[in-house]
Order: structure tokens, then C-alpha cells, then sequence
């Protein structure tokens, strides 16, 4: 005999939201914004619903953001939970109490156009669109076999994606190798020796070649440009990450592994110098621990090497090897896939050995890779020279 239908309270997270089995799992509002007298007409509508609609009700937009960002941080690397919060709370702000039904494409266009007015770059306005994106088709889909939203709802299908311009990289934006020895130089400068009397003062004092070294952020540096690496995939590889007998590191956890349907893994191949790096760090270490670590043995994360990378250039400055201010870890990947191709590699080779898709290399970098080109305009010129006797 089935169960007389309850209206209930359940706790997801930190928030407590009205709840009901009937129909299947169904949230009715979150119990701080909704009353009981509410939740209780709700409870009825649903109730009066459920044979005409087959779906559920009483969800609002707040609510469902609230859902899908606790999936995410159980489900998304941290850094994807940063992002989909950030865009998602702020769609959220303007249709938190609009039934995640109701929710349409205007609703993001106005969205996007706040956000263009604001100032914000196509970029960070396609992440936002994204996010926003996510968050509903996620819900047509969760929890299985009833989810928030009907399979069929696609309420932003008729929105145009944010058009972000190609940006391809020139020769001007990589690292110059003199500022590729001054960054690796100066990284092993230990910075915890201008604690007492500053930087300048430091400096002043002893001279640079009286400053403390260590090797460890030098050896991230190093390890950075020898292999292209995200950064933060080198914060995040593991002892067992390496490979002695096939010099390369495997990472099954990468930045693409967590949204493909197929799960690849990311290999990163060492050679002579980054393989002595990890051949030293990795040695009498257990598998699960972290290849680099800060002092006091802490995982690095990409805001603490971001904030590390600073002081690598204010210590190039005060010794007076200044390198471009705009400089991030990054750009010693940039610099490896340009190089790569430079040196006649195809480009589907340098996208796998990269981790990423051959259409974004070729769209980003491909102008590097110049050498088949030359070729044929080459045989154009004597195709034209035998024509003219």
C-alpha cells in the first residue's frame, strides 16, 4: 500500500529545504525564504500537478543554483566550483525567487549585457554564460530517473554563445630566453631572507651573490619549461605520477579528465633535465605524496605559485635582471608549444604531448609551425622560374 504524500524538511549542505517523495525527490524552497503556509500550497500544487505535468515543481532559480553548486564541489575540480559560484550566485541574484521553470533566455541575455556594460571582456562573459548554461542543463538531467527540470527544457538554446576573438600569440608575447635564465635564477633566491629587513635592504647589504638559495621553486620553474605543463598540473602531480621506467609523468587527474565523456590520461613526457629533477624529489617518497611542496611540506596551489612567481620578478628587479611585468607561470607552456611546432613537430603530435586538442593549437600557435608552408610556396616559385624557360 503506497504512502499517504508528506510534506518534509531536508537538510542539503548548509541549507534546510520543504521537500516531498511524492512524484519523486522534489524540492519545494528553501525553508529560511519560504513559509510553511508557502511550502504548504506549494506541497498542493504539486500534488494537483504531478498527473497533468509528470514533472516537479516549486523549485525556484535560487534553489537550484544552491543544488547544483554543492554537486559541483563534490563533483569539479575546485578551481570549476570558484568559477560556476561566482557566475552562477550573480545570475541567481536577479531570478533567485522565479521558478527555475519560468527562467528564460532573456533572463541570461540581460545577464550578459550587465556584465558587457560593466566592462567585463568576451572572455570572462563566455565563462559566466557557461556556467549559467551548466547549472540548467545539469538539472534536466539530476537526480536520476526524476530530475529538477523536464529532459526537454532548454530555456538559453536560443541564446547566442559569447563570441570571444582569436588572440593568436606572436613571437613578441613568448619568454625570451635571457628572461627564462633570470626567472629560473632568481626563483632559487630564498625569499624567506627578506622577512627581517626587506627586499631592497637585503640586497643592498649583501649583494646578489651573497643572497641564501634553495632549489626548490627553481626546480618547478625548470620542470615548467621543459615540459609545457598546465600550472596546475605540476602543483597536483603525485610520487606515483612518475614513471622511472618510461621517463614521463601519467596524471589521470588533469584539467580535461573530470568533463570527458572517455577519460583520457595526460602524459607528459621528461627529458635529461626535468627527468634528474623528478629522479631526485621522487626518491624513498610514498606514491600518494606531492612531487612539489612549499616549505613545511604544503601542496602548492595556483594562487600560492601565482604569488611566488611575483616575487621571482621583484627579485629579478632589485638585482637588476628585470623581466616583463606581465609574465605569468603560464607562459612557459606557451613558450614549449610554440617551440615545439618551431622545431617541425605537426600539430597533432604537440596537442597530444600537451593535453589538449589539435584546433585550439592550431588556432593558437599554429602560426609557428611555418616550415610546410615555406615548402609550398617554395615549389610555387620553381613551378613559376621552369615556366618562364
Amino acid at each position: 500500500m503506497p504512502r499517504h504524500p508528506k510534506l518534509r524538511k531536508k537538510t542539503v549542505g548548509p541549507r534546510t529545504y520543504w521537500f516531498t517523495k511524492a512524484g519523486g525527490d522534489t524540492y519545494l524552497g528553501n525553508v529560511a525564504a519560504v513559509k510553511y503556509g508557502d511550502a504548504v500550497r506549494r506541497f498542493r500544487e504539486h500534488l494537483l500537478g504531478l498527473d497533468r505535468r509528470g514533472g516537479r515543481a516549486g523549485l525556484t532559480a535560487g534553489d537550484l543554483v544552491g543544488l547544483f553548486l554543492e554537486w559541483v564541489g563534490r563533483n569539479r575540480s575546485p578551481a570549476t566550483l570558484a568559477t560556476r559560484s561566482l557566475y552562477c550566485r550573480r545570475f541567481a541574484a536577479r531570478v533567485a525567487d522565479l521558478p527555475a521553470d519560468r527562467v528564460r533566455g532573456a533572463d541570461l541575455e540581460a545577464f550578459l549585457d550587465d556584465l558587457r556594460d560593466a566592462g567585463l571582456d568576451p572572455q570572462t562573459r563566455l565563462h559566466a554564460e557557461t556556467s549559467v548554461r551548466h547549472c540548467w542543463n545539469w538539472a534536466t538531467r539530476h537526480p536520476s530517473p526524476t530530475p529538477y527540470l523536464p529532459p526537454g527544457f532548454r530555456p538559453f538554446s536560443a541564446v547566442e554563445r559569447t563570441a570571444v576573438p582569436s588572440e593568436p600569440l606572436t613571437e613578441d608575447d613568448l619568454l625570451r630566453p635571457a628572461e627564462v635564465e633570470t626567472l629560473i635564477d632568481c626563483a632559487a633566491v630564498d625569499p624567506n631572507q627578506f622577512r627581517r629587513h626587506g627586499l631592497a635592504a637585503t640586497v643592498a647589504r649583501v649583494g646578489a651573490a651573497g643572497l641564501r638559495r634553495t632549489s626548490g621553486f627553481a626546480d618547478l620553474l625548470r620542470c615548467y619549461y621543459h615540459t609545457g605543463a598546465r600550472t596546475g598540473e605540476l602543483a597536483a602531480v603525485r610520487v606515483g605520477d612518475f614513471l622511472r621506467g618510461t621517463r614521463q609523468v601519467v596524471l589521470g587527474r588533469h584539467k580535461r579528465s573530470r568533463t570527458e565523456k572517455a577519460r583520457t590520461v595526460r602524459h607528459m613526457v621528461l627529458n635529461a633535465e626535468a627527468f634528474g629533477v623528478f629522479e631526485r624529489l621522487c626518491a624513498g617518497r610514498g606514491g600518494e605524496e606531492r612531487v612539489f611542496v612549499r616549505d613545511g611540506g604544503r601542496p602548492w596551489t595556483v594562487r600560492a605559485l601565482a604569488k611566488r612567481f611575483a616575487r621571482v620578478k621583484e627579485v629579478a628587479a632589485a638585482v637588476g635582471r628585470p623581466v616583463r611585468a606581465g609574465l605569468t607561470v603560464y607562459d612557459f607552456r606557451h613558450l614549449w608549444v610554440s617551440d615545439a611546432l618551431m622545431a617541425g613537430n605537426d600539430v597533432p603530435t604537440v596537442a597530444r604531448m600537451a593535453g589538449t586538442g589539435a584546433a585550439m593549437v592550431e588556432r593558437v600557435y599554429g602560426h609557428f609551425r611555418t616550415e610546410h608552408l615555406q615548402d609550398a610556396q617554395a615549389r610555387l616559385d620553381r613551378k613559376r622560374q621552369a615556366a618562364r624557360g
